[in-house]
């Protein structure tokens, strides 16, 4: 039984703010060509101090979005997770009237987040961008990245068993939760409209998928169809809410193709 330990990894507050010229930032850019530009407020970002951070998206002509499809409750996704994937958040910030997208941000520790904006343009499809941020500071050491599922999950408040099944295309993860004293969970809440969320990011980082729930299993079982990008070792975040409590579950998986 794999025993994982959560805590708080982000103060992150939806604040509308002006935004403001940045020499830190990067940009990306999706075969739609929707773009982002990722700029921060300082300049130079560091561990443990509130930074404020913009991210624009802007459309082929480089014109800003700022109409957006309502997809589980929200205009846009917002995942990111540090490059030794032992850092996660996932956060809404709402778009300004100029499509920026401003949050104050307090990063505990050092090191380059990678950020995973998850949105769908108006009448258009969903599209995902990513951009990097680079943090100064000290960081602790991440322990080696090695899978532990299919098997038990144990977290501050709950017992998850994590099954991996082949699917055409596709790998179907289930996660059956139970109480610390092994009773079958009674009183999922959905959660921004689904009864849990997947995130998943290759080794590196870089490689994202978002998958929601399919229909099936036991009352306490929520389970995903997740579209790997390849072969190779996997990290996710399973996202499940009770009582009002979002609850996370990582899971590390090697896929083979």
């Amino acid at each position: 039984m794999r025993t994982v330990i959560l805590f708080s990894l982000f103060l992150l507050l939806a604040v509308p703010v002006r935004a403001a010229s940045s020499a830190q930032g990067g940009t990306g850019m999706d075969p739609n060509a929707f773009h982002l530009t990722l700029t921060t407020e300082p300049a130079t970002v560091q561990a443990g101090q509130q930074v404020n951070v913009m991210l624009q998206l802007t459309d082929a002509f480089g014109a800003p979005v700022t109409e957006f499809e309502i997809v589980h409750e929200k205009k846009v996704h917002v995942i990111i997770i540090r490059e030794d994937l032992q850092k996660f958040t996932h956060a809404h910030p709402e778009p300004g009237a100029d499509g920026v997208l401003s949050s104050i941000v307090s990063f505990p520790e050092g090191g380059t987040y990678f950020f995973h904006v998850d949105f769908t343009p108006r009448d258009g499809k969903g599209v995902t961008l990513m951009s990097e941020l680079r943090v100064e500071g000290s960081a602790t050491q991440a322990p080696p990245l090695e899978p532990f599922v299919p098997g038990r999950i144990q977290t501050d408040d709950l017992l998850v068993d994590v099954a991996v099944q082949d699917m055409k295309g596709a790998r179907r993860i289930s996660f059956a939760l139970m109480g610390l004293d092994e009773a079958p969970v009674s009183d999922l809440e959905p959660y921004l409209g689904a009864m849990g969320h997947l995130v998943v990011v290759s080794a590196d980082g870089r490689k994202y998928v978002h998958a929601h729930p399919v229909d099936g299993g036991k009352p306490n079982e929520v389970m995903f169809d997740v579209l790997f990008l390849g072969s190779g070792l996997y990290k996710g975040w399973g996202e499940f809410q009770r009582a009002g409590k979002v609850l996370v579950v990582p899971i590390v998986l090697r896929v083979e193709m």
